[in-house]
């Protein structure tokens, strides 16, 4: 038998919205008026998991992270100079050094990814012009008596 009071949809809807956000259960227990053990079961039951980050000097998710465009190659570049760079200056701690770690395998990684983007782009706009020709030679076909 369940204990408490029911969940409404637009609750449940509300509550995956700040978790996604990256809403602590603590922060979800106060905004629903529950206690947090009963958010937990909540939680659990729709299958999400509150993820708790131990350094948490700023808040990252990577939907904030969603670019609006591409970055170009050379972006790319000074983005992996820029963090070589930074990890040459003495006295940076560990978490910064594996920041600009991750930094430089993700430039790097990027960088290898957009070649093939841009081969693949190449290709389907080769494949979109024989298409074309194609319909242009069947059309020329049908005319001709």
């Amino acid at each position: 038998m369940v204990k408490g009071k029911p969940w409404s949809r637009r609750n449940e809807k509300r509550l995956r919205e700040m978790v996604e956000e990256g809403a602590s259960v603590e922060a979800l227990a106060e905004a629903f008026n529950r206690e947090p053990d009963a958010i937990r079961m909540k939680l659990k039951r729709l299958g999400l998991k509150v993820v708790v980050q131990k350094f948490q000097k700023s808040r990252t998710t990577t939907s904030a992270l969603l670019p609006g465009d591409i970055l170009t190659h050379e972006q790319a570049l000074r983005i992996l100079a820029g963090a070589i760079q930074k990890a040459g200056e003495p006295g940076l701690d560990k978490l910064e050094i594996m920041r600009l770690k991750a930094l430089v395998d993700a430039a790097k990684t990027y960088d290898s990814v957009l070649e093939k983007f841009e081969r693949w782009v190449e290709i389907e706009s080769r494949l979109l012009e024989m298409d074309k020709k194609i319909q242009e030679l069947q059309k020329a076909q049908k005319v001709q008596p």
